[in-house]
């Protein structure tokens, strides 16, 4: 029998079943003979549910639920959205509290802008009726500076377009193709959203190779260009960077799995000299995650020099000579089955820039630290309240330069449909409050508080994803 044979055999299972129990539904519940002279009762009892009709009855609309929920659909949509409204305490718009340096902001009622992802994924049918299977993938991203209620967007940009094909080799079922522009094996730190591992671009490459009994591998070639044209020398057109994006993934180790990542870099960009040249690079990470504490916990190391120092696939013109160090720890963790929390960590040397003359820095680059932590506790089963507390630590490498230090605390009530970190919608009330130091007095929390050191901001968002 074939697939479609077999996939409408089951829906007409399913919808035969279906009709039987609201048949078994409505003799449960009665017929009642009709009288007329009879008034009706004041109240009407509620009709009992089909659990207390048939328990039987119950357990099976949900595995028919369940069955129908997990069949093929020819057409997906899922997104990403955030928005809402702050002020600052002394009455006007509110500016982000982020530490000049820092790669990132604690983000909890500190976001100002609204931001979205809108994706459509189309399953193709496959005609040959085989196990092999197609897709096609498009994502736009949407921003607006949330002025008014017809908001002028101030981008629109498409973040992925790209059409996979899997289960096309019988000896590794599990592998799949892809090309196009895609978000590739991404990891960030959600409180900050920080992607702190995101070599996204243009490419094509396959997945889940299955090497032994868990491990698998990943590759993928990316590129990126800029619209900078060339300064002196040949033409050849814009500047490119081209890239392999080398994972074996799924390593036992322990008690949780690895990853190791290796990503050979070759671009033509003008770094050197003002004028074109080859420039190479290499890049490599170790990631290591361990289950604990009903979530996980995951540390990192990464380092990136030449052409690849920025970890990512955009033309930044590093030095040949330049590189960038990063050690990030995250962990989302259910403590109990009100609270949750997630906690994240930052140690980063950035050596892009190189040693100014003179300078008497260690010769390690820029510093970055960052701690923080969100946790969330439910006081009912939707209303809850999340506190986010964050210091960034920024020391620039500059003679004489002075180390900068930010320190953010938000409190949000918020109503969500569940108790797991995760549950979204969101809507939330937030107060932030933030203090800095006087060596980056200017330069935090906008135009309000630009001869200040501390700031306190309000607002209302909701965040969601599907």
């Amino acid at each position: 029998m074939s697939r479609v044979h077999r996939k409408l055999s089951f829906i007409s299972s399913a919808l035969a079943i279906g009709l039987a129990l609201i048949a078994g539904r409505a003799h449960a519940q009665g017929t009642p003979a009709a009288q007329p002279d009879a008034a009706p009762p004041a109240t009407p009892p509620p009709p009992p549910t089909v659990a207390a009709a048939d328990p039987l009855a119950e357990q099976q609309l949900q595995q028919i639920r369940s069955m129908i929920s997990s069949l093929p659909k020819p057409f997906v949509f899922d997104g990403y959205i955030r928005s809402g409204f702050g002020i600052n305490i002394k009455g006007g718009d509110q500016d982000a509290f982020q530490a000049p340096g820092a790669f990132s902001k604690y983000r909890l009622g500190n976001e100002t802008e609204t931001y979205g992802e809108i994706g459509f994924t189309a399953n193709w049918l496959n005609p040959d009726h085989s196990d092999a299977w197609f897709l096609t993938h498009v994502k736009l991203a949407v921003v607006a500076p949330r002025n008014s209620t017809f908001d002028t967007l101030n981008a629109i940009a498409i973040r992925e377009g790209y059409a996979e094909a899997g289960h096309v080799i019988e000896s590794h079922p599990e592998m799949s193709f892809w090309a196009g522009q895609r978000f590739y094996r991404r990891r960030d730190v959600h409180i900050t959203d920080f992607f702190f591992n995101d070599t996204s671009g243009y490419g094509a490459g396959f997945q889940d190779l299955k090497v032994g009994d868990k491990m698998t591998l990943n590759v993928a070639y990316l590129g990126g260009s800029t619209e900078d044209p060339m300064t002196g020398g040949a033409s050849f057109g814009r500047l490119t960077k081209n890239m392999f994006d080398i994972r074996l993934s799924n390593i036992p180790v322990g008690p949780g799995a690895l990853e190791l990542m290796l990503i050979p870099t070759l671009a033509r960009d003008g770094s050197t000299k003002g004028g074109a040249s080859q420039h190479s690079g290499i890049a490599g990470g170790v990631f290591y995650n361990v289950p604990m504490l009903g979530g996980f916990n995951e540390i990192s190391a990464q380092i990136g020099t030449g052409a690849i120092a920025g970890l990512n696939t955009f033309i930044d013109n590093s030095p040949s000579d330049g590189w960038l160090f990063r050690l990030i720890d995250r962990g989302v963790f259910q403590l109990q089955p009100r609270l949750s929390m997630m906690v994240t960590g930052v140690l980063q040397f950035d050596n892009r820039n190189g040693s100014p003359a003179g300078s008497t820095d260690s010769g390690l680059g820029d510093l970055w630290l960052s701690a923080g932590a969100r946790p969330v506790y439910m006081v009912g089963k939707y209303t809850g309240v999340a506190v986010e507390g964050g210091v960034d630590v920024v020391k620039p490498q500059t003679d004489g330069s002075q180390t900068g230090v930010l320190a953010k605390l938000t409190v949000a009530p918020l109503i969500r449909p569940g108790m797991d970190f995760w549950a979204r919608p969101e809507i939330r009330a937030y107060v932030t409050a933030a203090a800095w130091n006087s060596a980056i007095k200017g330069q935090v929390g906008g135009r309000a508080f630009a001869n200040d050191t501390a700031g306190l901001t309000a607002g209302v968002q909701m965040e969601s994803w599907w």
